[in-house]
């Protein structure tokens, strides 16, 4: 089938790819100019609304549902698979297939669109590499503050996303050995509910069993931020650490620290409860930066409560943080591969890939879904908890 000619002129086309160009290849200025980057965006058209981010779960989703439409959409479930494909392209490869778009009679403006916000999420490892690492401070009073350029005491969700608007790539060092900064499993990792949407609408963190008066302690040293009733919340702590990242703890029965108080990894800050919106007793807990949520699966092996890494990635993405260990590679499964084949492509276990992902070893996988292949360091330690707890 022919579409009807509606072709942009070719300077038109060849200002697009050369932005894209740059974008892709990590081009930067050179000089004392200010850089200021930007995502190539023709108009407002995208695949979804802007506020919703086209993750592999969610696409399933989406075109399960289109396809039960009478009449189906032709034109926009093309498009999404078309945008599936591209999980397995190189950045020469969709570069190629922008050109190509942009050769079509009807130039599919939203599907471009969606391209390169895709591309603009996921940094490369020169941009890894050269991004800020945001290691331990020295400052035990309001620390961070360079960061948040607030310290506020009676909110605990003070900050908004224009506090991290300008992100792009960051390296958060989660311990260090010098200035013994370690790390310590508020309380043991039993997981009732993990990270993510639930209920219709996002877990911002996960539950963690336990029973009323259970000691629960902070994840690493920092500062106590806020500790109070907080809504849904109930009776909340929460702890900013040397490196940025907040860590909240909620729905206990009785708070054992102030704001201002400094605490070590493993301090009490406070007892298991049942207090606010919760069904049953147990430790709400999040990991935070700058205000966004983050998966504590993605640094925490909530199989036996160690740390994955020393050094977490965070890249800005429309409405978040993507978070893996420094090192993370990524897959896109094809169609009739299985988790075997893919840890043997990777020299991995199988088991590290598994629980890094969340997933068992007789899941399906999906042609599409994106996986996490761990660094050899963090699959090795992987590997070694599970043996150790006998999984």
């Amino acid at each position: 089938m022919r579409f009807r000619s509606t072709t942009p002129c070719s300077f038109q086309r060849l200002a697009g790819l050369v932005l894209l160009l740059l974008l892709n290849l990590g081009l930067r200025a050179q000089g004392p100019a200010e850089v200021v980057e930007a995502v190539v965006v023709y108009g407002d058209e995208k695949l979804i609304s802007e506020e919703e981010a086209l993750t592999d779960e969610r696409l399933d989703c989406l075109l399960d549902s289109l396809c039960t439409l009478d009449p189906a959409p032709e034109d926009m479930i093309r498009d999404l698979r078309l945008y599936q494909r591209i999980r397995r392209m190189d950045e020469e490869q969709i570069v190629m297939l922008i050109d190509s778009l942009f050769d079509l009679d009807t130039v599919p403006y939203a599907l471009i669109n969606e391209i390169n916000l895709y591309v603009e999420q996921q940094p490369t490892r020169e941009e890894v590499d050269q991004s800020l690492v945001l290691a331990w401070a020295n400052s035990t009073v309001e620390p961070g503050s360079e960061l948040y350029r607030a310290w506020n005491t009676t909110n605990p969700n003070a900050y908004g996303a224009e506090l991290s608007a300008t992100d792009t790539v960051l390296q958060l060092r989660l311990v260090d050995a010098e200035a013994w900064c370690g790390f310590h499993m508020p309380v043991p990792p039993v997981v009732t509910s993990r990270f993510g949407w639930r209920d219709g609408r996002n877990h911002n963190g996960i539950d963690l069993d336990l029973e009323v008066w259970d000691t629960v302690r902070s994840a690493f040293p920092g500062v106590v931020r806020f500790a109070d009733k907080f809504g849904g919340f109930g009776r909340l702590v929460v702890v900013r650490h040397y490196n940025g990242l907040e860590t909240y703890y909620a729905h206990l029965h009785r708070i054992k620290v102030q704001p201002g108080d400094e605490v070590e990894a493993g301090q009490l800050v406070g007892l298991g409860g049942n207090s606010g919106h919760s069904t049953g007793s147990h430790l709400h807990f999040e990991t935070r930066f700058k205000g966004i949520p983050i998966d504590p699966a993605r640094l925490i092996d909530l199989a036996n409560g160690e740390l994955l890494c020393d050094t977490l990635v965070l890249k800005r993405n429309r409405s978040s943080f993507a978070a893996y260990p420094k090192g993370t590679r990524f897959h896109t499964v094809e169609k009739g591969e299985h988790l075997s084949t893919i840890a043997e492509r990777y020299s991995v276990p199988v088991e590290a890939i598994c629980s890094v992902n969340g997933l068992g070893r007789r899941s399906r996988l999906r042609a599409g879904q994106r996986l996490m292949v761990p660094p050899d360091p963090v699959a090795d330690r992987l590997v070694r908890a599970l043996a150790s707890a006998g999984r």
